[in-house]
């Protein structure tokens, strides 16, 4: 069920935030924007360069943003990637065996004035206050990411074939309250006035309707 930005920060603030892995490795992400291959669109593409773990999350248009607008796609990406566990249903050796996700300890990008705009939207939405700042990687860790993004490319390109067709279509769709875009396995409402506001939740669909009313108008009027 599609769950809404309340219900998504309301578990992310219940996780358990470990400093270390229980490999004891420093449980820190870096996370940074990347373009997909071969389709249109942008993903938020995540690592933690001490173990290896990584996750892509998102498909909509990010990069063209301005840092504001990023921080909105990409801070509910974040929170439903470590509340989900990654979608991962089977053994990360770097999370033990009970399955229970957890929050990052710390988590980083490159891009100073993207980190800033990403802790301003955390401090906004409710997120709590240690997990509102996020710091600029360092050289070390970026050059981790990159080459463990390049393996993921690989991947992605690989699976191209197998995607639906749909896939390239509605690249620019996400929730018009909360910023939160589509994955293969989402399902988002669209305004039944307008046809062109998409929610990720009936509770985002509301929470909008103050502001969106004023600029929804049926088709062709």
């Amino acid at each position: 069920m599609p769950s809404s930005q309340h219900e998504r920060v309301k578990i992310f603030n219940e996780l358990r935030r470990p400093e270390f892995d229980d490999l004891g490795q420093p449980n820190h992400y870096h996370f940074c924007i990347k373009s997909l291959p071969f389709v249109p669109g942008d993903a938020v593409f995540m690592v933690n360069p001490w173990n290896g773990h990584e996750h892509t999350e998102g498909r909509t248009r990010i990069v063209s943003l301005p840092p504001d607008q990023q921080a909105k796609i990409i801070v509910p990406l974040l929170l439903y990637s470590f509340n989900t566990r990654f979608d991962e249903s089977g053994f990360i050796h770097q999370m033990h065996n009970d399955m229970y996700p957890w929050a990052p300890w710390s988590w980083s990008t490159t891009d100073p004035v993207l980190a800033s705009a990403v802790s301003t939207r955390l401090r906004a939405i409710g997120v709590r206050k240690e997990l509102c700042e996020v710091s600029v990687s360092g050289s070390d860790d970026v050059e981790t990411a990159e080459q463990r993004w390049a393996v993921m490319e690989r991947q992605l390109e690989a699976a191209i074939s197998i995607l639906p067709d749909e896939f390239a279509e509605d690249v620019e769709t996400s929730c018009n309250a909360c910023g939160f875009t589509p994955s293969l396995d989402y399902s988002f409402q669209r305004c039944a006035r307008c046809k062109e506001a998409y929610y990720c939740s009936r509770e985002c669909q509301k929470e909008d309707w103050k502001l969106h009313k004023k600029t929804c108008t049926p088709p062709d009027t």
